[in-house]
């Protein structure tokens, strides 16, 4: 069962946030042979989707980065929307980590 995690993105802002990713248990995965793949949606069930940049911080310690750029989060509407984070092992196991509500605020200041 993947952890809730809900995030917060500023529209026309660069986005990061570090994850530490554990299993059921508690215990953090060792990420040195997943793969990492994260992505948020206006809702579950939308066809549209936007992918978040992903790299290992620390692998052996289970830690992750998410990234949208200025020019991504300008392209979403200012609201609610579902993410969620997927590892990968070395044997095609999809599991989902994390998950959650990512709330989009509007930007006032803009180039």
């Amino acid at each position: 069962m993947a952890i809730i995690q809900n995030i917060t993105i500023d529209q026309d802002c660069d986005y990061t946030e570090t994850l530490t990713i554990k299993d059921s248990t508690g215990t953090v995965v060792d990420l040195t042979n997943e793969t990492i793949t994260s992505t948020l949606r206006k809702t579950y069930s939308s066809a549209t989707k936007h992918a978040f940049a992903t790299a290992k911080v620390s692998a052996t310690d289970g830690t992750c980065s998410i990234t949208m750029t200025d020019a991504v989060t300008a392209t979403l509407d200012e609201g609610r929307y579902v993410w969620d984070l997927t590892t990968t092992d070395s044997s095609g196991l999809i599991t989902r980590r994390i998950e959650g509500r990512a709330t989009v605020t509007p930007s006032v200041t803009r180039s």
